[in-house]
């Protein structure tokens, strides 16, 4: 998943990629460990919830 995020990739984009369908586990057990682990960063970190936020590697 690193080595797709290191292109920015929506939460959508990266969910379909790891076949993931319910989006409140993948963001609550997934990508938010990833993002406070310092593994994914944001694009826009002053907006975390912005609908065009990315994440990348």
């Amino acid at each position: 998943m690193l080595e797709y995020c290191k292109t920015p990739r929506t939460r959508s984009e990266i969910q379909k990629y790891l076949k993931y369908n319910n989006r409140d586990h993948f963001r609550k057990n997934i990508l938010n460990p990833l993002i406070k682990g310092g593994l994914l960063k944001l694009t826009i970190p002053d907006k975390p919830t912005s609908p065009n936020q990315k994440y990348f590697a």
